[in-house]
């Protein structure tokens, strides 16, 4: 019994001799890889207070982005956010736009019409309207439409029975003394010339004047009468090609001047028809 209890004894104490010696010994280079990858070293706990402090407050880190948008600012969204859609919602209500109503498009009138036109191809109703507004413009009595058509059946009627290149003579016009206003509001002479020009003839228009006065004046007073005329035949679209005026002053006296009848009857304007 002794022998054994001796001998559990002795290989405790070799065991125990045996195992250090074991543990002693030294380790080759895979064991000790093999030992770092399985069983790698708690860190101490002041490295693990640091490692937890440095996560708790760690600033999340920044991306550097691209060159390009260094220096040209930030990248535009790849995709716009989009609103919150309701399902409730309805479409909104497009109402068609009104129309616009068609404007009245603006037409010349007849009367623009042939005044814009050449005398040549202006037709002679044309001409007798022309007539009637210059009249009404500058205060003086137009004829009735039975006196034009009189007025143009004359007319007519003459340019078929003239034979010969004389002149046909017409009544004269009379005016104020030394003035350029007329003195008898009896338009008839002024009408059948400017018909004889709308007719396609030339007319010569003489002013004369009274004795009274420097001859210089009276010369330039007839002017003014002959001119009046001649502006005023050119407003009723007689074209000036079918005009002439001439002014004699007093040298042209068909009347006496010794008298206040006869004066009044040197103060006029005489029609030629050519």
């Amino acid at each position: 019994m002794l022998v054994i209890f001796r001998t559990f004894v002795v290989g405790i104490l070799l065991f125990l001799l045996i195992i250090p010696g074991a543990e002693g010994q030294r380790k080759s280079r895979h064991t000790k890889a093999f030992y770092r990858s399985h069983y790698r070293p708690a860190p101490k706990a002041d490295k693990q207070c640091f490692l937890l402090f440095k996560k708790k407050y760690k600033s999340p880190k920044k991306s550097s982005g691209s060159f390009l948008s260094s220096v040209f600012g930030k990248p535009k969204p790849s995709s716009k956010p989009m609103a919150e859609v309701d399902p409730n919602d309805k479409p909104p209500v497009t109402r068609p736009k009104p129309t616009p109503k068609p404007q009245p498009v603006a037409t010349n009138t007849q009367k623009e019409d042939f005044h814009n036109k050449k005398f040549e191809d202006q037709t002679l109703e044309e001409h007798h309207q022309i007539e009637d507004e210059v009249l009404a413009k500058n205060n003086l009595p137009k004829p009735t439409s039975a006196e034009h058509e009189r007025i143009r059946n004359l007319v007519e009627q003459k340019l078929k029975t003239h034979k010969g290149s004389d002149p046909i003579e017409l009544e004269p016009l009379y005016f104020v003394y030394d003035d350029a206003e007329f003195a008898v509001v009896d338009m008839e002479p002024f009408l059948i010339a400017v018909e004889y020009a709308l007719q396609g003839r030339m007319i010569l228009i003489e002013g004369h004047t009274d004795s009274h006065g420097a001859d210089n004046y009276n010369v330039k007073l007839s002017i003014q009468r002959v001119e009046k005329i001649r502006q005023l035949m050119h407003d009723m679209g007689v074209p000036d090609d079918h005009i002439s005026v001439v002014g004699y002053g007093e040298e042209v006296a068909i009347h006496d001047n010794s008298t206040e009848e006869g004066r009044q009857m040197n103060r006029r304007v005489d029609f030629k028809v050519f």
